[in-house]
């Protein structure tokens, strides 16, 4: 089958997925106490919601069937393989892969966050500031905790069911699918880190997740087990989540735009580190692949 076929059945399953999925995040929000009819957008109706937890649940349900349902429809429709050896969920985990995948992933964070602070120095077009704005009230109404209970279910949210969905999609299906068909491997993985970017609708955030879907991508290539990747979103993900709890900062009064300002000597430093990683499991995988 063609990459054209492919890409038409996989957008048509995605776009499906978010229809249904928005569908049902908008039934949950109703039940919740949203004001449908005063509401102008998503932020004012999760402000008039008596109880945001069905807005959170809704978000949950709503990336597992745009990401997870539709990778695992895709499979089906396509391939009709076993789940497990598709998506390469069938090896174990090793300790070493594992820990050095863990030391790339927090290597590039100087350079994630210096790479946030650029863009926010920049002079952004009033459509790109409207949108990261929307964007981030809408996380922050997501991001929002008043107690343990509000921890567990955003964690399910931010970590769990990006790191499977998200996963089994990006580098699972669009990353494997992409490099079947190109003779050069890092342009498949350039490619689905782009679209991993865009598709969270962040003009300040796409540099730093054009970064993390790189290491992302690399991580599935070299180890061949998407469940590295995965194990990769999800500590990154909760990371964020944990570090948010145990500030006891209400995340509505931070300013995203505040905070230590990096010098771009750590950020050197940062990318210099995860080139030595990258060229250690690089090393590495090439003698996993000799010796089996």
């Amino acid at each position: 089958m063609s990459l054209l076929r492919k890409s038409l059945i996989l957008i048509g399953l995605v776009i499906a997925g978010l229809i249904l999925g928005q569908i049902i995040l908008t039934g949950l929000m109703f039940v919740g106490g949203a004001d449908m009819m005063k509401a102008g957008d998503i932020n004012s109706l999760i402000e008039s919601m008596e109880n945001t937890a069905p807005f959170k649940i809704g978000i949950g349900l709503n990336n597992i069937l745009m990401f997870a349902v539709s990778a695992l429809l895709f499979n089906f429709i396509v391939f009709k393989e076993k789940n497990s050896q598709y998506f390469n969920l069938d090896k174990g985990i090793t300790a070493a892969w594992l820990g050095l995948s863990v030391l790339l992933m927090i290597s590039i964070y100087p350079l994630i966050a210096y790479s946030t602070q650029f863009i926010q120095g920049l002079d952004l077009p009033d459509w790109a500031k409207n949108m990261d704005s929307s964007s981030y009230d809408t996380l922050a109404s997501v991001l929002e905790m008043h107690g343990p209970l509000d921890l567990i279910l955003n964690l399910l949210i931010v970590a769990v069911t990006p790191a499977i969905g998200e996963e089994l999609l990006f580098r699972g299906v669009i990353q494997k699918e992409l490099n079947k068909h190109l003779s050069n491997p890092h342009i498949g993985i350039i490619i689905t880190s782009i679209i991993f970017s865009a598709i969270h609708l962040s003009v300040e955030g796409f540099p730093a997740r054009l970064l993390l879907g790189i290491v992302l991508g690399y991580t599935y290539f070299f180890t061949k087990n998407l469940w590295y990747p995965i194990l990769l979103h999800l500590f990154n993900n909760g990371l964020q989540v944990l570090a948010l709890y145990f500030s006891s900062e209400n995340i509505k009064d931070i300013d995203p735009t505040e905070g230590p300002e990096i010098h771009w000597a750590l950020a050197l430093v940062s990318m210099l580190a995860a080139i030595v990683i990258f060229t250690v499991l690089k090393t590495k995988s090439e003698k996993d692949v000799i010796s089996a």
